[in-house]
């Protein structure tokens, strides 16, 4: 069941999204401290010979050597998650209990990557470079890539579950790159298929709809609804765009 209350109807009615909560200035640095012991960790596996050149500046500025290595082979999902001990340190900070006075029942979402689903909590980050399309994917709704993993291709989650997503930006330049969001767009059915891509079924939106860039400093998340059409934009800043995501799922 979802509490019913003013955030909700923002999230599950009009405009299908929030942007009321934020991190206070601790929660950032802390998120921001985890996310860049990930990042440094996963290069020092791969390439050690370059570590040295990316850590000064720190992963705001990881774009500035990024061709020294295989950009997209580095990063898939798996790269990007957050281990369990820092997601219940994630779990112990406050704006996640706050949204608990909001949202009530939910639990984290399960770890998904590929056909692999982990039994631990998911928390997970993204990073889109300046001027770099490939870094950005099509506008869709969460519930279509929801509605293709699962045992036998049946759903990620059991029939009558609804999810809603946590987007908090860590490093973002307002009005320059962040999260687009079609609003309202949750209040109808969009039409949509599935396509091969490397060997994996995407969905893509079949139909015209323009998205607004939502004006985020950063610690200034975005909660939406699963079925609200959101996408990222290209990165006009000068440095790299990094975001957190969180799926809240509430039992039928």
């Amino acid at each position: 069941m979802i509490k019913k209350n003013i955030i909700t109807d923002q999230v599950f009615g009009s405009p299908g999204y929030c942007s009321d909560f934020r991190l206070n200035a601790d929660e950032l640095g802390q998120m921001r401290a985890f996310i860049e012991e990930n990042w440094l960790a996963v290069l020092m596996k791969s390439y050690p010979e370059h570590v040295e050149k990316f850590r000064p500046k720190g992963l705001a500025y990881y774009h500035q050597h990024s061709h020294l290595i295989s950009h997209e082979t580095l990063w898939v999902k798996e790269n990007r998650l957050l281990s369990a001990e820092q997601v219940e340190q994630i779990k112990q900070m406050p704006f996640l209990k706050g949204l608990r006075e909001f949202f009530d029942d939910f639990v984290i979402s399960e770890v998904v990557y590929g056909d692999t689903i982990e039994k631990r909590e998911e928390i997970y980050w993204r990073l889109v470079r300046p001027h770099s399309p490939s870094d950005i994917g099509p506008l869709h709704t969460d519930k279509w890539f929801h509605d293709i993993v699962g045992e036998y291709s049946t759903g990620l989650y059991p029939a009558g579950t609804v999810t809603a997503k946590v987007w908090i930006p860590i490093w973002c330049e307002p009005e320059k790159n962040g999260l687009k969001i079609v609003p309202d767009s949750n209040q109808r059915p969009w039409k949509h298929r599935y396509v091969n891509k490397g060997g994996v079924e995407k969905p893509q939106l079949d139909e015209e709809a323009e998205g607004i860039l939502i004006e985020t400093p950063p610690g200034n998340m975005l909660i939406f609804s699963e079925n609200t059409l959101h996408g990222g934009t290209l990165n006009v800043g000068e440095t790299t765009r990094v975001s957190v995501e969180i799926t809240l799922v509430f039992p039928p």
